[in-house]
């Protein structure tokens, strides 16, 4: 297993342990959600996307890079709503691993996804 396979592995992990964990939190996901902005449809669509995205890094083979793609994409996504509500000084819970995260958002929230944002560029070094 290299580098890039390893990064990937890391991301597709993460985004679908965050899905399920969405899953598993019930009705608490869409009300956080709903504290962050993003309306329920949105809600149920990012966790959906989440695992789904997720699945496909981990066991995606001629697609994995599609997927890491669209990875990449909802986590720049995911950084921009952090970072505004940080601008504003407004600090709901990230619930960003569903009811395990209960939080306020901060930097550490932003980093995090950065880092996340290198393994997907390491993960398509291969």
């Amino acid at each position: 297993m290299n580098l890039s396979s390893v990064a990937a592995f890391v991301v597709g992990a993460v985004m679908v342990y965050a899905g399920v964990s969405k899953v598993l939190a019930g009705r608490a996901w869409p009300i956080s959600a709903r504290r962050l902005g993003v309306p329920p449809v949105v809600a149920v669509a990012v966790m959906t996307a989440e695992i789904v995205i997720g699945l496909g890094v981990v066991l995606g083979d001629s697609w994995r890079d599609g997927f890491l793609l669209a990875a990449g994409a909802l986590l720049v996504g995911f950084t921009a709503v952090l970072a505004w509500h940080l601008r504003s000084d407004e600090r709901p819970p990230c619930a960003c691993f569903g009811g395990a995260s209960q939080r306020p958002i901060g930097a550490r929230d932003i980093v995090r996804n950065i880092a996340l944002l290198v393994l997907v560029m390491l993960a398509f070094a291969s």
